[in-house]
């Protein structure tokens, strides 16, 4: 019944009508232990019969409530607040903390996810660190040799503090000087894009790491003038709005995907070799892993070892993702990630402030306690690695050092096409990815805000220091050795939180900073504590959907391609790509058809232009106005003082019309005058 975050104060209401905390009440509500009840100003009072009596505990609960709403005041009047917006955005202090906070735990597992992945390439470690039996050879760093696979661990812990500085600048910058709720860290796709296919596993791909750095640095600086030319924010306002509500949507769904995974979520859904995915929550003795094999050959795959001349697979490392053999369903991870959700949801349809924050705390509090099925940390856990994880956690406080990986850039193999390559499929990637998600967080707080974002350019506040802020992101990351930063769809869970200003993107960034210092405690957080976050604030973002015109083809079926594709081709960029490619393919097939229609004299040439015209151009090609003479067009243009003339004459001529009709009708007996 009471609600701190809108309170309007009435002159005419006492101390005793304002819960004796000075709460707010909701018009006909009442708090417990208040004599009258105020219904808005100037309102008369009625009082309760018989008076509630209120205890020690619930007085102390009250006045702690009250000095929160201070605070807010406090704040939201204060230059801070005017600068952010508070007020003029409907939120509070405490709201923005909360939403931060929210944010930060559903994005920290990018410390623990992105130097995982981007450590796969070996970063700067090459043979030379080799210190075993294998020293000195060529391909030594694939024999499982100690002394690279110490510099493999020296670039992980690097890459963690070059997540969590560039993460934490990125963040700041969003916040300080684009005033929006997001978080800015390496993205998830395109680092994989970046490990997996430009470096390659260990240094096998295209380019080297160094190499490829240098290329995300210059495409940082690309996106900073594609961004200050004006050029992204004219090709953003050519996307129709149907798919930009699509794109809204299909990160939802996106999102939600990721919290079923393994990887990063509960577990819930897992890798089959013919339906691609299928139920999963096995334990570890019944995972089957997957090998991608490029040469399939006898000789490739077989080949005989020699130090021991046994016959030994070559195989390469197996993949993350694995198939279920058996026992679907018996993770205890998977069931403790269930019971975070369910909490969440709960607390969510009780208006419970904060209940993702509380479901994301219950399940990882749950999960550092070792020696269950459900931990997280130690020997047992069915999660891998769980022994390093608790020996790392131990240690609660890291010195950041990211000497192994920062200003590791090359610029010698410009001068290669597989580089270019990359930086091209580095800026197509992260210009969708990034403008994307930045749009769709901007409807997002467009439904709280109604006005938020421009109807018809589809701007919106600060949008030109967004993209800055973006292209400077990617720049930093590259000084640090990251791969290209990006806009971060979990921000969508700060947003549901009530986040509405620049301030939740500072305590984000805050929360970065921490982590600098804590990484151990942070990079601890289970994937199946922030799995649930991801699939609700996916739930939730659907509401998106409601306003795309189903009922018209030539919009819903891009809109649809736009949402399918986003999670099963695991890229928000694919996605935006099919919706735009789609509604274009449409829309000139029904041009060309109603072209033929207009040369066989069926259609007006005009008429047709009109109707398959972009939603972009739409306000600036008119429909056919009636023609006019010159006679008319002229009246439109008089003298307003000639205009009041002929109204006032006009007026006296109807009088008089009426007082002339009056008389006739009076003077019936008068002979009429017939006409032969």
């Amino acid at each position: 019944l009471c609600d701190t975050d809108m309170l309007r104060y009435d002159s005419e209401c006492s101390a005793a009508e304002l819960c004796r905390g000075r709460l707010a009440r909701r018009p006909g509500k009442s708090c417990s232990g208040v004599s009258q009840v105020c219904h808005g100003p100037g309102a008369p009072h009625q009082a309760l019969s018989p008076p509630l009596s209120i205890s020690g505990e619930q007085t102390l609960q009250l006045a702690a409530m009250g000095w929160v709403h201070s605070l807010n005041e406090r704040v939201g009047d204060s230059k801070v607040g005017r600068y952010f917006q508070v007020k003029e955005r409907r939120s509070t202090f405490t709201t923005e903390l909360r939403a931060g906070l929210v944010t930060f735990l559903t994005t920290s597992y990018v410390l623990a996810v992105n130097s995982g992945i981007l450590s796969d390439t070996g970063g700067t470690c090459t043979d030379a660190d080799c210190t075993g039996p294998k020293a000195g050879q060529p391909g030594c760093r694939f024999a499982n040799d100690p002394g690279f696979n110490a510099c493999v661990q020296d670039v992980r812990r690097s890459i963690i503090a070059a997540t969590a500085a560039t993460s934490l600048m990125a963040c700041f910058l969003m916040g300080a000087v684009a005033n929006l709720p997001l978080a800015v860290a390496p993205g998830m796709g395109i680092n994989a894009y970046f490990a997996y296919t430009v470096v390659g596993f260990y240094g096998t791909g295209m380019i080297t790491y160094q190499e490829a750095l240098a290329a995300v640095f210059i495409e940082g600086w690309i996106f900073i003038l594609i961004s200050i030319s004006g050029v992204r924010g004219r090709m953003v306002s050519l996307i129709p709005k149907s798919i930009m509500l699509a794109t809204a949507g299909g990160i939802g769904l996106f999102l939600a995907f990721l919290g079923l995974q393994n990887s990063e979520g509960v577990g819930l859904v897992t890798y089959n070799s013919a339906t691609l995915v299928t139920l999963g929550g096995c334990p570890l003795e019944n995972r089957v892993y997957q090998y991608s094999i490029a040469d399939t050959s006898a000789d490739a795959i077989c080949k005989i070892s020699p130090d021991t001349g046994l016959m030994t697979p070559n195989l390469g490392p197996p993949s993350s993702s694995f198939m279920c053999k058996g026992k679907r369903m018996h993770l205890a991870t998977l069931w403790l990630g269930i019971a975070g959700i369910t909490i969440m949801a709960m607390l969510m349809a009780r208006k419970v402030k904060g209940a993702i924050m509380m479901g994301i705390l219950f399940t990882t509090f749950i999960s550092w306690i070792p020696g269950h099925q459900a931990s997280y940390l130690g020997a047992g856990s069915q999660v891998p690695g769980g022994a390093e994880r608790l020996e790392y956690f131990k240690h609660v406080v890291a010195v950041p050092n990211t000497s192994k990986t920062s200003l590791a850039w090359s610029f010698a193999a410009f001068h290669k096409s597989e580089l270019w390559v990359a930086l091209i499929t580095f800026l197509y990637l992260d210009f969708l990815d990034a403008t994307g998600t930045l749009f769709s967080m901007a409807s997002m707080l467009n439904q709280r805000m109604p006005g938020f974002v421009n109807d018809k350019d589809k701007s919106f506040p600060r949008q030109l220091f967004a993209f800055c802020v973006d292209g400077v992101a990617i720049v930093i990351g590259s000084l640090l050795g990251c791969a290209p930063l990006t806009v971060y769809i979990e921000s969508a869970a700060g947003i549901r939180e009530g986040g509405r200003t620049g301030i939740t993107a500072l305590v984000v960034s805050f929360g970065f900073f921490i982590s600098l210092f804590f990484t151990p405690l942070i990079a601890s957080i289970p994937p199946y504590a922030t799995g649930p976050a991801l699939i609700l604030v996916g739930a939730m973002m659907m509401e998106n959907l409601v306003d795309i015109d189903w009922a018209d083809v030539k919009h819903a079926v891009p809109a649809f391609l736009t949402v399918v594709t986003m999670p099963l081709t695991y890229s928000i960029a694919y996605g935006v790509i099919a919706g735009i490619c789609s509604y274009i393919v449409l829309y000139l097939g029904n041009f060309f058809v109603d072209l033929i229609g207009v040369a066989m004299g069926k259609n007006n040439l005009h008429a047709v232009l009109y109707d398959n015209c972009p939603d972009a151009f739409i306000d600036k090609f008119k429909a056919p106005a009636p023609f006019k003479s010159p006679s008319a067009v002229l009246q439109y243009h008089v003298n307003p003082e000639h205009a009041a003339h002929h109204a006032a004459v006009k007026s006296r001529e109807e009088e008089g019309a009426t007082d002339i009709k009056m008389d006739v009708d009076n003077h019936t007996d008068l002979p009429s005058k017939s006409v032969t």
